[in-house]
């Protein structure tokens, strides 16, 4: 019984709530509608003044060009005239046609054509009077005169009911703004009711579906982290740590074998446990980098303010050897000096630049090492994140060498976990110090990113919010 009635319930909501959506939509299309018909009008209404305009600017032109020929009696001067009692012409009936077609001023649209057709009459005959006598000239430029201002007046008149029935659009407009203002508020205000009342109804239920909803996206959020983490580790297990471990049973099976042998070849195990302990290192050094990665994504604390030049300058201290030994030179430029970051995160992420630097200079080039920054607004960055995210200003710190480089094609590999450009016979490392990289600046929420001409050093960019 109670099932029927919640069902029968939820019947009635879903109807109500589709015939309230329903009349939403319509109000919401008749105003719309309303609105780009008042768009339309107002293009008619600017079209009615420039035509208008339009067609004084021809009569002052013919008229011009009427006197001139009076005066010269060229060809040219006859040729212009002409061409000028064409577009008058042409000028006024698109007035015509126009006012025709949005049906209003027709009377006064006819009237101006008889009176610029009686303008270009008069004009026409005092043209072709060569004998008339100044007395006339001056009668006739009178009457043409009182023809113009009688144009300029209809014109006049045009425009004038032009701005009345634009006032009266923009009146109506508003009326059924208002109309449309008042639909849509009753429906907002009847569902926000059904909402209300529905809400004690199932007041129980939609409080357990919402605990239940957070429960399950909160264990999905947690099962994909461990997911990716997975995928990482799985990746590392399944190639970089079984590599190692290859080897080392290899050389155990070789071991086992010389030690059946009659004549044991002590140099030969001894060379197969240092093969074995090599194996074990990479593997120690593989793991170590792995927690080293975990760390990262999981202790960090970026309430403080910290100097980063102050950090720059300890990591270049660390790297005291390594750069004495390459014979490099690190330029720092200006830095912040107050930045919210995690002080060992930061030491970590350019001190792995700083040693990528150095590590993969050119052969018989010094390595020089330039940090620059400069403060940036989110709309000057590419990085869809970052333009996307509600931070708006940014440090741009920028680290650039004069190495090896690198084919920017391989620009998105250089960040993946474990992946590397280089074999481990030309430059140590696992390939896992850019991945750190990323992370950190993740950690902060920020970005990374990377430019390279190969052979001719490369540049790396980090993002980090100001604040």
């Amino acid at each position: 019984m109670i099932k029927g009635r919640k069902s029968s319930y939820y019947n009635y909501f879903l109807m109500l709530s589709l015939a309230l959506i329903a009349g939403y939509f319509f109000t919401s299309l008749i105003f719309l509608n309303r609105t780009s018909k008042s768009g339309k009008q107002a293009e008619q209404f600017g079209m009615t003044v420039e035509k208008t305009n339009s067609v004084i600017q021809q009569i002052t032109q013919l008229e011009t060009s009427s006197y001139s020929y009076v005066i010269t009696k060229t060809k040219e001067s006859e040729a212009i005239y002409m061409h000028k009692k064409e577009r008058l012409i042409k000028y006024a009936k698109k007035l015509g046609d126009h006012c025709s077609a949005h049906h209003f001023a027709n009377h006064e649209t006819e009237k101006l054509n008889r009176l610029i057709s009686q303008r270009i009459a008069t004009l026409d005959n005092m043209m072709v009077q060569d004998s008339m006598t100044t007395e006339m000239q001056m009668q006739q430029m009178s009457f043409g005169n009182e023809t113009t201002m009688a144009i300029l007046n209809t014109l006049k008149k045009i425009r004038a009911m032009n701005t009345e029935m634009r006032e009266k659009s923009q009146k109506d407009a508003e009326m059924s703004n208002r109309n449309a203002m008042v639909l849509l508020t009753l429906f907002g205000a009847v569902m926000l009711l059904i909402v209300f009342i529905s809400f004690f109804k199932m007041r129980k239920e939609i409080l357990r579906n919402e605990r239940y909803l957070k429960e399950i996206n909160q264990i999905n959020l947690e099962l994909s982290s461990m997911n990716e983490n997975l995928e990482n580790f799985a990746f590392v297990a399944s190639h970089d740590l079984n590599e190692p471990l290859r080897k080392i049973k290899t050389f155990g099976d070789l071991i086992e074998i010389e030690l059946a042998n009659e004549k044991v070849d002590h140099n030969t195990i001894v060379s197969h446990v240092n093969r074995m302990q090599a194996a074990s290192s990479r593997m120690q050094e593989l793991i170590e980098d792995l927690l080293s990665y975990s760390r990262i994504s999981r202790q960090f604390d970026i309430v403080k303010q910290i100097n980063l030049k102050e950090v720059v300058n300890t990591v270049i201290s660390d790297l005291e050897v390594s750069i004495k030994e390459n014979n490099a030179i690190v330029n720092i430029h200006e830095l912040p000096t107050a930045i919210n970051a995690d002080q060992i995160q930061m030491r970590q992420l350019f001190q792995n630049l700083i040693s990528n630097a150095i590590k993969f200079k050119n052969v018989d080039v010094d390595p020089i090492i330039e940090i620059h920054s400069e403060r940036v607004n989110s709309n000057q960055i590419e990085i869809e994140e970052l333009v996307n995210s509600d931070i708006q200003n940014y440090w741009k710190i920028s680290i650039a060498d004069n190495g090896i480089g690198f084919d920017e094609k391989y620009v998105d590999k250089i960040f993946a976990v474990f992946q590397r450009l280089h074999g481990r016979s030309a430059y140590e490392g696992t390939g896992i110090g850019l991945s750190i990289c990323k992370k950190i600046t993740e950690n902060h929420k920020g970005s990374i990113s990377a430019h390279s001409v190969e052979g001719k050093g490369a540049t790396f960019v980090i993002y980090l919010p100001v604040n």
